[in-house]
């Protein structure tokens, strides 16, 4: 959730707030999807608008968790699950802010852009790296808190709410990515280490030192590992005088503003609160922390509580004590799902769920006095922000926000989740988005790196979407769903809604049945050869089969995908998950590889004789056949072909400068392939698995994607250069591409004649215009800005750009 202004607070006076930790030798709990972004972030040396480069992060994420098992640190992931229905207005703000992002972003711009199946990828890697994880059914701060307490250990996060609850917290930021061995011999004599992981113990440099250090292995007394970093709890806030009880503190928190509670509905609040003499320089921000914390010191929680609501317009009172008393319980609650789930046996709880703040607040009778702070100086400030600051009361009535504005308030959750759906989420089976779909019948579609004049690059999935849908809701009722989107052309969301979604008439769906794989067919009944397409799936490797299954429905469905597309998807295939296997070190800088391998690359050219490639039809790909190929696969062959495809991990020179431009057709039509990947995974985990999950982490790198298909776009012959060129020093790598090639070909035989996109993309589009005519959709936008239904085509053409002051003047002319 998040309190406002509190980690910059904290920042500023580190010294103050955190000390120094030797992290080893205990449980973590893990808040999953900030540690998946901190990862994602160290794992790009630059960020790239190109679709995220899957196969660098999840190997970061293993590197990470492999540096806690070295210091015997047993980790404990919760990761969140779907949004609060009072959370919406903040998501429509994100939102709003990414689509203007996305719609304006250059290649050199350096600044985070999430890819859509990041978390699918962090999960992935979790398994891998054998971490035990649980998906929360929403936001996991509070489960992870109250998890943390019941063990005593550190949490590991970057989230201001971790300064508020009881717990012990290490802000990721002041963790170091080195390992360093403590050596003790007595009380007066250790030395600190650093840890070399690629050699042995005699490898480690002696970094410091007290006393006369620690001589021979048998006057060593203790030793361990252990990660440096820095530790905060709550005595640190509090001071060691409990100036501020711990009570107030989910009080002080709700004043602070987080994504539940707009700051400017507490603006009349900020405005009578009045600080001493505080020095310019201290923003604003932290003039109102401590403010605030001042002001608490000379108040009980119920005296406090009623001067906030004095402050707060009448109508607006009661929403605003539901907050209170939900910020209150979310950082008060014991209630642990967790503990049971990791294996820990259940405790004995208490049975005290705690006085009811409405109740609560009726003890008093006598009126609250507002207290003034003594003065410190001859000046006095207001907390409030500059901009908000006002010399009449009446302005500042019309600061805060209107009826239709209001803040929202928590419902109680009485929804009740089926035990074979709470047992694949909870699993982190599916991706987050089911429990929006589920619990509040709603999609929420954060857009990628596309091409905003173009439709959403999930518009190719919403029969996937309506069928999944359909799915949750079969034992429930409800048939209606929306949809938060991009608009078309304009930076701005939309609401679309869909209508009347209900599964085939006659098709039942049964949750406990394994490898549903008819109700697969179901979904993917528009097309006629849908038998035949899952038939041909079996001659493909296990783990390859549903990745291929998204190629061919991806292929089919867009008008933009070309046989260029398809031969970069293979190269990028058969790089991460042949040539990658057989590396002893996958760096992917090019100056590296060559410093190491340099001697390694010139014995093996010398020695290497040219292959003979066969240009025949090749026989028909199957698992033995595929099997034996990559298993021919040889060492030297992956070493020399890897020198030939690295360039491609890099980012080209001339995406570099700020400015940049680069491609948007073709991230957006990789996006598409992004968003049919994530449909089709989770509508995969909800039929039980009928094919082996994807992992996509072996299969996608949104850089080489980008970069092979620009190479490979301006040859004659995209095969031929891969002959030639990629695979110069493997015949049998050329072999595996050109099967899987061949199997695309004959399952989507148009796609061997689509060199350019010409062709196809207006035979598709064709063909969506008569579908369009013909529909009988239920589908309702709901969006001010969305085209009357009466605009002529012609209107229909024009792109008005509102960020445009010239647009209006350049449709006249």
């Amino acid at each position: 959730m998040g309190v406002r202004g509190l980690t910059t607070y904290i920042a500023s006076n580190a010294e103050r707030y955190l000390d120094p930790h030797e992290l080893h030798d205990t449980a973590l709990v893990i808040d999953g999807d900030n540690l998946c972004i901190q990862l994602f972030v160290r794992s790009e040396a630059r960020m790239s608008p190109f679709g995220g480069n899957y196969d660098h992060f999840a190997r970061a994420v293993v590197e990470f968790f492999d540096l806690l098992r070295k210091c015997n640190v047993r980790p404990l992931v919760l990761l969140d699950g779907g949004y609060e229905k009072n959370k919406l207005k903040t998501v429509r703000s994100r939102m709003l802010g990414r689509i203007q992002f996305v719609a304006r972003v250059k290649a050199g711009s350096n600044r985070l852009i999430i890819p859509l199946l990041m978390r699918e990828v962090f999960v992935e890697a979790l398994r891998v790296a054998k971490v035990p994880f649980m998906r929360c059914l929403f936001e996991a701060d509070n489960e992870i808190a109250v998890l943390a307490r019941k063990l005593d250990c550190p949490v590991l996060s970057y989230d201001s709410d971790f300064y508020i609850h009881n717990v012990k917290y290490i802000p990721y930021v002041t963790v170091n990515h080195k390992v360093y061995r403590k050596v003790i011999g007595d009380e007066e004599n250790y030395e600190i280490e650093l840890v070399d992981k690629r050699k042995g113990k005699r490898a480690n440099r002696v970094l410091a030192k007290q006393g006369e250090g620690v001589g021979e292995e048998s006057q060593i007394s203790e030793s361990y590992y252990y990660l440096d970093c820095s530790l905060y709890t709550i005595k640190n806030l509090i001071g060691t005088e409990n100036r501020l009880t711990p009570d107030k503190l989910p009080l002080f928190a709700t004043l602070l503003g987080n994504d539940y509670i707009e700051r400017r509905v507490l603006f009349k609040f900020y405005s009578s609160m009045k600080v001493g003499k505080v020095s310019k320089k201290v923003p604003v921000p932290q003039r109102r922390i401590v403010a605030i914390l001042r002001w608490l010191e000379h108040h009980s929680v119920k005296s406090a509580t009623k001067a906030v609501l004095n402050q707060v317009r009448e109508r607006h009172r009661g929403v605003l004590l539901r907050q209170l008393q939900g910020a209150m319980y979310g950082y008060n609650c014991e209630e642990c799902a967790s503990y049971e789930y990791f294996g820990f046996e259940p405790a004995e709880e208490k049975g005290e769920d705690g006085e009811k703040l409405e109740e609560f607040l009726k003890g008093e009778d006598e009126a609250v006095e507002e207290l003034e702070l003594e003065e410190v100086g001859d000046e006095e400030e207001s907390t409030a922000d500059p901009e908000e600051e006002v010399d009449e009361p009446e302005e500042a009535e019309e600061a805060e926000p209107e009826e239709d504005d209001e803040i929202a308030a928590i419902p109680e959750d009485t929804f009740k989740w089926e035990p074979w759906l709470l047992e694949i989420y909870q699993a982190a089976l599916t991706p987050r988005f089911v429990a929006d779909l589920y619990h509040s019948s709603l999609y929420i579609n954060y857009p990628q790196v596309e091409d905003i004049a173009r439709p959403d690059s999930n518009e190719l999935c919403y029969d996937l979407l309506k069928f999944t849908f359909a799915l949750l809701k079969s034992s429930k009722k409800g048939q209606t769903f929306r949809y938060l989107t991009r608009h078309e052309k304009v930076a701005q969301y939309r609401w679309i809604k869909f209508q009347e979604v209900t599964l085939p008439e006659g098709v039942m769906f049964n949750p406990n049945k394994p490898k549903n794989l008819g109700l697969f067919k179901v979904a993917l009944r528009e097309f006629e050869d849908c038998d035949q397409i899952f038939d041909r799936l079996q001659l493909l490797p296990t783990n390859l089969q549903l990745y291929f299954l998204c190629l061919v429905f991806w292929i089919r469905k867009s008008p933009h995908v070309t046989n260029v597309h398809a031969h970069a998807l293979i190269l990028c295939l058969i790089q991460l998950q042949i040539i990658d296997k057989r590396l002893s070190s996958k760096s992917r800088d090019p100056k590296v590889f060559q410093k190491n391998q340099k001697s390694y690359l010139e014995a093996q050219k010398k020695s290497f004789q040219k292959p003979s490639h066969e240009l025949a039809d090749p026989a028909p790909i199957s698992k033995h056949s595929f099997k034996q190929l990559t298993s021919a696969v040889t060492k030297p062959e992956a070493v020399l072909t890897y020198e030939l495809t690295l360039p491609h991990f890099g980012i080209a020179e001339r995406h570099q400068r700020r400015n940049a431009e680069f491609d948007r057709a073709t991230a957006h039509t990789f996006a598409e392939l992004q968003a049919v990947v994530l449909n089709l995974l989770s509508l995969n985990a909800l039929l039980r698995h009928p094919l082996e999950p994807a992992r996509v982490h072996e299969l996608y790198s949104g850089l080489f994607l980008h970069n092979a298909f620009h190479t490979m776009k301006s040859r004659a012959d995209p095969l031929e250069y891969v002959r030639s060129t990629v695979f110069r020093y493997s015949g049998t790598l050329f072999q595996i591409h050109r099967a899987l090639y061949g199997w695309l070909v004959e399952t989507v035989p148009d796609l061997a004649e689509c060199r350019t996109l010409t062709a196809k993309a207006k035979r598709q589009l064709r063909t969506k215009e008569v579908v369009k005519k013909g529909s009988t959709s239920h589908e309702v936008v709901e969006n001010d800005c969305v085209e009357r239904e009466n605009s002529s085509d012609e209107q229909q053409d024009e792109f008005n750009d509102l960020n445009n002051q010239f647009s209006q003047l350049l449709m006249a002319s």
